[in-house]
Order: structure tokens, then sequence, then C-alpha cells
């Protein structure tokens, strides 16, 4: 005996039969259908052009199938693709070598339990339609799992861990960074926004008096201020640049200045990149910009690294 049956839902015909064989012989079973979020099955004979594309696989439709009867499920549960994700996660840890679609029902099943207020001794299946093996390129790459946000906390922390340990004693030396190109504090900010679009950058370092650095300016608020008139082209760059504490002057706003320099362990920057997204790179005085490291460079690095381990 069996309290409810929870199954990922795509063309209905799973549903449809196994709701018809529960029902007719165990009585008051539920049958709770599983969806991503912005999928329309739910949504009984109802096309919904604004259903959204979704990451998790298998699983769900912009329209409610024809095959499946209208009654066959008695409840509906959409479950994102980050939830998804981490529960497939968890079932691979746990030694269960599933899909995506099969996180999206084992977590549809918590959260039904939980809202039906079930307890020891109630019984709720889970079909588990899919194995992990299919998903080589994205549930199993961490990379991919990073780069579309769907990574936990947990995950996250311990892919951090693991690319800590692959730094293996490197310094920012290591990424053989280009020389930094800078503008001066009384250069005009529409040439300064003209060097950036050019060379396509998105942001430059700002240098003051015998070029020590002092802050940075960013393109895209460059481009705003000069668009929407609070700046002229020909205002100077040290008037809107981002500045960091402690240089002195006028500026609209303040950094907190990390000392990054070619000899910074890999890890640091690693850690550096948590809250910020690039490194101004200078000697140990802080008097000359050497270089500008994003975590692109750190992507790049570890790639070159790991290749050269075959």
């Amino acid at each position: 005996m069996i309290d409810a049956l929870v199954l990922g839902v795509d063309t209905g015909n799973a549903a449809t039969h196994l709701s018809k064989a529960l029902k007719a012989s165990v009585s008051g079973v539920q049958v709770v259908g599983v969806e991503p979020s912005n999928s329309a099955i739910g949504e009984q004979n109802i096309v919904n052009p604004l259903a959204r594309r979704w990451l998790c696989e298998d699983i769900g439709r912009a329209y409610a199938p024809r095959a499946l009867e209208p009654g066959s499920i008695d409840m509906w549960i959409q479950v994102s693709d980050p939830v998804a994700y981490s529960m497939a996660r968890r079932l691979i840890k746990a030694g269960i070598h599933s899909g995506t679609s099969a996180g999206a029902s084992v977590a549809a099943a918590r959260m039904f339990a939980a809202s039906a207020g079930l307890c020891r001794g109630n019984r709720v299946v889970v079909i588990i339609g899919d194995t992990s093996r299919n998903y080589g390129d994205t549930l199993l790459s961490d990379e991919w799992m990073l780069a579309h946000d769907l990574l936990d906390v947990h995950m996250l922390g311990d892919l951090q861990r693991k690319q800590l340990g692959q730094y293996r004693g490197a310094s920012i030396e290591d990424l053989q960074l280009p020389a930094a190109v800078t503008v001066n504090s009384d250069d005009p900010v529409g040439a300064a926004v003209a060097l950036m679009s050019e060379n396509e950058f998105s942001q430059v370092p700002v240098t003051g008096a015998q070029r020590r650095l002092v802050g940075y300016l960013t393109l895209s608020a460059a481009q705003a201020l000069i668009d929407s008139g609070a700046a002229l082209p020909s205002s100077p760059v040290k008037q809107f640049m981002l500045k960091f504490a402690g240089s002195g002057g006028g500026s609209i706003s303040r950094s907190k200045y990390w000392l990054i320099t070619p000899e910074t362990p890999l890890s640091d920057l690693a850690k550096f990149f948590e809250t910020h997204s690039v490194a101004f790179i200078t000697d140990s005085s802080r008097k000359f910009c050497l270089g500008i490291a994003t975590k692109q460079d750190l992507l790049t690095f570890l790639a070159r690294r790991n290749a050269l381990c075959f």
C-alpha cells in the first residue's frame, strides 16, 4: 500500500496509465505531477505562450499534452532549476546516479510530504526516470553549473576548496598578465571612454601624481554619465572615478583598497574574487599599476594547468 506517487510529467502517457492503475486498486492514493518552474502542463488544456525555457530536462512543456487525461494528477508541484540540480547532485553523492528530472521529483516529494503533514509510516513512491550518465556536460560539470548559477551554498564551497588546491602555490605572476593600460586623473572622461571602447575594456585604472594608482573608472558608469548630461566629455576623470579609500581628493565613491602584488598567492586572489570582480595589481608600495586580473584569468590559468597534467 502507498499513500502517494510522485513522478515527473512530459508527454503524459506514463502519468495517465499509472494513475488509472493505482486508483483502481489503491483507495485514497494521490498522484503528484512534477514539472519545472515556468512549465504549463498543470494548466489543463491551456497553451501558455509565456511559458519560459527551463534547464531541467525530460519534464515540462509549454502546454498540457493530449495524452494526459484530466483528473490523472491530483496535485501539481513546480520545481526550480537550482533546486532540481541541487537535489540531483545530492542523490549522486548518496550513490543514486540519477539525472535532473529525478532531482526535481525527489525535491517535489519532500515538498509534498511537508505540505500534506506526512509522518513515519506513510509511504510515498518516487519514480526516478533518468540517469546521470546522460548529463556529462551539464549536471556533472562544475564549470557549467557555476556558469548557470545552479550551485547551492554547499556545492559552491566544495568547488572553491577544490580550486584552492589546484593553485598549488602559484602566484599572480603565473597568470602572465599583459601590462596595464591606465588613464590619468586629469584626462577627459570622453577620452577614457574612447580608450575603453576601442580596447573592449570594462574598466580602466586611474593614476594620479607620479603615476600612483588612485582609483578606477568603469565604462558603463562613464558612458551613462555622459549620456545623461551629468558629465561632459571634456570633464576630468577625477570628478567621476571610483576612488580607493585613503587616496584623498573628491571622488564620488570610495572602495576599500586591497594590496595585490605579483607575489600574491592565487589562493588569496580567489578569496578576493568572492566579493570583487576585478583586481588591480601594483608593486608593494602601490606606486605603479602593473596589471589587471579578473575571474576569467583564474579560470584560464586552471584550464592551462590542468591541460599540462594530461
